[in-house]
Order: C-alpha cells, then structure tokens, then sequence
C-alpha cells in the first residue's frame, strides 16, 4: 500500500510525502536500486527513556514521492518482535517521536497524518495524550490492515519512559484488559479510521472476528469506513512484465501458453500436461487457510488437476507440503521460500487460484491472479468478498466462491472450478471478466482524497 497509494494520491494534486524507518541493510537496497541519496545536516530527535534519541533524515524520490528515511540506532532490534513489552515497542515509539520532529528538519508539515496499524499507532496516541507532544490541531488518519495484531503489551515502565500521560491508561483511552492496547489507543485516538476493504470494515466490528476489541470498533463505528486497496498496476501487468518468458494481454493470450510450458519445465510434472494447474503462492499460515487445504489435500488423486505451491512460513505447513509432494509427484509440486520471478510465472502459468482465506482484511493475489488471466477460488471473507463475485450468481462473475471455512466448501467451489475448466467457451469468457476489472489506486485514492478533505473540516 504505501508503494503504491501515494503515487496514486500525487496524481490527485495531494502533496504527499512517506516517512519510514531506515531498517538494517535498507540503505544498501536503496543503493543497489540507483537511487539518489539526500542526507540533511540536521537530525530528529526524540526523547525517551530519559534519553536523547535522534535519528540521521536521507530522502529519496520514488516516482515522483518524496520519501524520508529515518536512521536511528533504536532500529536495530526486530522489525516484527516476537513478544511485545515496553522495551521491544520503544523502536516504534521512538519513529513516532521523531517524525512529529520531522518539520524542523525539512521544512514541511503535513496537515493529516496517515497512521498504519500498530507499529505507528503511537503517533496518535502522542498527538491526544503525550506531556509534551500533545496538539489537539494535528490529525491523523489510522488504516487497519490486520487487526490481529494490536501492540498490547503490560505496561510495566512503559508510561514512565514514553512520556505519556498515565491518566490515558482507562478504558477511554490506552488501557485494554489491564494492558496497554496502542492500536486500540489509535482508533480511539485518529480522527477516521479505515480499513483496506468494505468488507472488513463490518467484520471487525462482530465479536466472532475481533474478540474484546470488536466493542471499541462498533463504539468507533462513526469514524470507520472501509476503502479497498488497490493493486500497482504498472507492476502487476502481463503485457509488459519482464520477469514473464512471454508477455500477453487479455486480446492475445498466446504468452500464457508459454508461461505454462517455463513452468512445467521446473516441476516433476509432464510437461505436455494439459489440464487444470492450480496454484498458490502465499505465507505458509493458519490466515490463509492450510489448515483446510492440507487435509483437502489427502484426495489430490481424485480432484483431477495438478497443484502448485510456493511459499515460506510455519514450519509444520511446509514439511506437510513436502511431505505431499514427495507423496504425490504426479499432482503436487511445492517450492519452499519466496522467489519473486517464480512467483510471476505461477500468477501467470496457473488457472485457477487457490485462496481459501480464514479472514483476509484485502488479499492482493486474488487481484493479481484475474489480472493475469488465472481464476480465483476463494472464501467470501474480506477484500476477497468485495473483489471476487461466484460465476454462478446471478449476471456471472469472475471466480469461484464459497462462504463457511471447512474442506467440504472449499472443495465444492475447486470441483467447480476444476469441472468448469473442460468448457473452453465458459472458461474463456470467466477469465476475461477478471481480466477486465479495474484494480487500480484512481478509485481508492480518490475516496482517500475525500476522506482527508472531510477530516480536515472536522467530521469523519
């Protein structure tokens, strides 16, 4: 999202600019890319923990967005922690901190802030409640994306090193369960709430998605609104990707067959197979539904296709995986970690897209996968829901649907889709229809827009 929306925010004549940490091995990156580096003299600086924490500013432009990176010695700790405690938070709060001092430094202020889930959750809650950072005439917006994940930890020293007032530690503000809780400090905080899709905007605030926190939401509900995420359709192009051993487009689809072929090449399979190839390529996790698709698994025999999987994860997901295929290497061929040319060619060589998700707040490759002319199965969940309609409702759709989160729906849609696949005709004209959506950032940024304009004139 933040590679992709602010460059469609620019195209709205928003002044749009990105601020992120400068992580280990970033700057390298960056350097590899070409880019051109801008150091400023001057540095940002936080106070925390009765330290001085100030952070070196570079700045790149992508595209024509202005991007800052902050380089701190506070960042050399886990950029995902496994256990949350007042001291594996402080690289987060400490970013926060110092982009509110950001203005000093490049002689730029935003009007709103847009906050993103809980790793940057701490900046709205500094703006509402902190001693000194306090201002109650700066805004910010706050996008959930997964809200299983909400930066609660005990507070032990927390409110003494972080400058934050202990009078927000009540159910009004930072406490959740007699801990602190900083996403839920944010929505209570941000002046609009948004999630990445319509759907998961009404999901989150039911106790069956959300637990304890579903009662913040629906009291938050005047304030959220859901906007689906887009997709980089520049990157995201068959025509003219050149990670593809042949390109094609929606009116010349003769590059597929090619893809096809690279890919058979690189499994056990028959490479003159010429049925259904499904694929998947995701994180080996609970989320995306393995632990309905690996039982499904055990009647590969019947199903009538072959499968492919690419991904990295849990490690019991990706020896069941292994397993499987060593097991059944005329039907399923796994390729363990994350290979971004791999991944193209699967969107591009598969037919049908396997996506069985137990909750998916937007989901970016059931969109990537009808782009490139693969048809999706998947859960109505989430962004899945408001990006895939079941070809069997009523004017036709784009995919194959099913709704309750057990084998036994997931394998009535992929029968479906499997069984569909042998009418060329039908199968065409379901592969053009996904193929056909609009995908891009111009609709989501143009709600964004809206939503900015509102919260500066004080309603949501």
């Amino acid at each position: 999202m933040m590679g992709s929306l602010p460059k469609a925010l620019l195209k709205c004549n928003i002044d749009v600019r990105v601020v992120t940490p400068m992580w280990p091995g970033v700057m390298q990156k960056i350097r590899d890319a070409g880019y051109k580096v801008t150091t400023f003299a001057q540095r940002v600086s936080a106070s925390y923990a009765w330290q001085a924490a100030d952070a070196v500013v570079h700045r790149i432009d992508v595209e024509g967005v202005p991007v800052y990176l902050l380089e701190s010695d506070y960042y050399a700790g886990e950029m995902y922690p496994w256990e949350l405690n007042p001291w594996t938070v402080r690289p987060f709060a400490v970013f926060c901190m110092q982009v509110l001092d950001l203005k000093k430094v490049v002689d730029w202020s935003p009007d709103i802030f847009h906050c993103h889930d809980w790793t940057s959750a701490y900046l709205p809650c500094a703006l509402a409640w902190h001693r000194q950072l306090h201002d109650a005439n700066r805004k910010s917006v706050l996008t959930l994306h997964n809200v299983a994940h909400q930066g609660m930890f005990s507070p032990g020293p927390f409110f003494e090193e972080s400058g934050m007032d202990p009078a927000c530690f009540n159910m009004w503000g930072l406490e959740f369960y007699g801990q602190v809780n900083l996403l839920k400090g944010a929505i209570v905080s941000s002046a609009a709430v948004t999630t990445v899709s319509p759907r998961y905007a009404w999901e989150i605030q039911t106790y069956e998605s959300t637990q304890k926190l579903s009662g913040v939401l629906y009291a938050q509900r005047h304030k959220l609104s859901g906007i689906l995420n887009g997709l980089d359709v520049d990157y995201w192009n068959p025509s003219r990707d050149p990670l593809l051993p042949e390109c094609y487009s929606a009116s010349s689809m003769g590059g597929k067959a090619v893809c096809r072929r690279e890919l058979l090449k690189n499994t056990h399979f028959d490479p003159s197979y010429s049925g259904p190839l499904v694929v998947c390529v995701s994180r080996l996790v609970e989320q995306k539904g393995f632990d309905i698709i690996l039982p499904a698994l055990k009647q590969i025999e019947t199903l009538g296709a072959k499968f492919i999987f690419l991904g990295s994860g849990h490690r019991w997901i990706e020896d069941a995986l292994r397993d499987m295929s060593a097991a059944n290497k005329d039907s399923l061929c796994f390729f363990p970690g994350y290979n971004e040319p791999l991944a193209h060619l699967l969107y591009a060589s598969g037919d049908i897209y396997l996506m069985p998700s137990l909750f998916e707040p937007c989901g970016l490759s059931q969109m990537i996968a009808m782009r490139y002319g693969t048809v999706p199965v998947v859960r109505e969940v989430g962004g899945l829901y408001d990006t895939v309609t079941d070809v069997d409702s009523e004017g036709g759709g784009n995919g194959f649907t099913f709704l309750t989160y057990d084998i036994q729906g997931m394998l009535w849609s992929l029968r479906r889709a499997i069984e569909r696949f042998s009418n060329a005709k039908a199968w065409n004209k379901i592969r053009m229809r996904g193929m056909e959506e609009d995908f891009s950032w111009n609709k989501s940024a143009r709600l964004y827009k809206e939503l900015y304009r509102n919260v500066l004139k004080g309603k949501p």
